[in-house]
């Protein structure tokens, strides 16, 4: 028993030891594989590190699933620790040429942040996205060159969409705290039996004109957009977790008219805008897309951006 008792001892540690002679194998092979990528480290369970030298220290990145990542992650970083000016894991794109003008709004420490938490791909997405809502803007308008780059575009708040929101009941509750921070006030009537209302009014990135009623439910305690909103709904093929986008578009430095813009980011990706709105054309006139039944569909059809002046903020002109 005891002679039986030693050889299964020996062959447990010989296959302890081939074991550990495999693993340090493909650790090894993994290293050499991520020597083609600046930056990037393997790590044992099988992730993958990232880490840059700036300024006379090592600065950790944060763990990633893929080298890809931790290489794209190495890029991002040397853009604002190092001007972009050293060696680049994958050459500039017409997506990452964008970078620099996305990290000039955020300290370093910030960016290193959004790298090392994960959210930094999606804030970046979300900057490209709306860039484009930017140059269409800018295109309606007849804006060119220098011109252009004196406008700015700017995300005011995201909402995901709830089962409720492209429902039956045609409506959709706005959070209180960016209702109140870029809404016109509409609680507090003085009539105790209803609200104040207002006209809401939007263009999606393809300039159509969207309308919306827009005011506070005392029961509920909310801010809401009902009539226009249905519409909104079934034109864009919304669905629960999609989100919506509000944005500001106006000159640098809140001179002139701004306008209100709204826009669908689909989930999963999944979604694409109807087929009517990939076919229009960006730059013809004006379409009023937000009426219900019962309102004027001719009003405010090729309505001239410069025909008031002063801040246009959601259909409300402040002078």
């Amino acid at each position: 028993m005891i002679q039986t008792y030693k050889e299964s001892s020996d062959c447990s540690e010989i296959k302890f030891a081939f074991d550990a002679v495999v693993k340090r194998a493909r650790h090894e092979e993994n290293n050499a594989a991520a020597q083609k990528f600046k930056g990037v480290v393997s790590q044992q369970n099988g992730n993958w590190g990232a880490q840059i030298y700036a300024h006379q220290q090592r600065i950790w990145l944060g763990t990633f699933k893929s080298e890809r990542e931790a290489a794209m992650a190495y890029d991002s970083a040397s853009i604002k620790l190092r001007s972009g000016e050293c060696h680049r894991n994958f050459p500039w794109n017409d997506q990452t040429v964008q970078e620099p003008q996305f990290q000039s709004h955020y300290s370093a420490e910030t960016v290193l942040n959004m790298i090392r938490d994960g959210t930094y791909p999606s804030k970046f997405a979300t900057f490209l996205k709306t860039r484009q809502t930017q140059k269409g803007v800018a295109k309606h308008i007849g804006l060119k060159g220098d011109d252009e780059e004196q406008f700015c575009c700017t995300q005011l708040f995201q909402k995901e969409l709830t089962p409720s929101d492209v429902g039956k009941l045609n409506r959709l509750v706005i959070p209180k705290k960016h209702a109140v921070s870029y809404f016109p006030y509409v609680g507090g009537s003085a009539d105790e039996s209803g609200s104040v209302d207002v006209e809401a009014v939007f263009y999606d990135k393809l300039m159509r004109l969207w309308k919306f009623r827009y005011c506070y439910w005392k029961s509920s305690q909310s801010y809401v957009f009902t009539r226009g909103w249905n519409r909104f709904v079934k034109d864009k093929k919304l669905k629960a977790k999609d989100v919506i986008a509000f944005f500001t578009w106006g000159k640098s430095g809140g001179e002139g008219e701004a306008f209100a813009l709204i826009d669908v980011i689909y989930n999963n990706n999944a979604e694409e805008d109807s087929k009517g709105d990939t076919k229009q054309v960006l730059g013809n006139q004006l379409q009023l897309a937000g009426s219900e039944e019962g309102e004027d569909e001719d009003a405010n059809i090729g309505k001239d951006f410069n025909a008031q002046k002063g801040l246009r903020l959601f259909g409300v002109c402040i002078t």
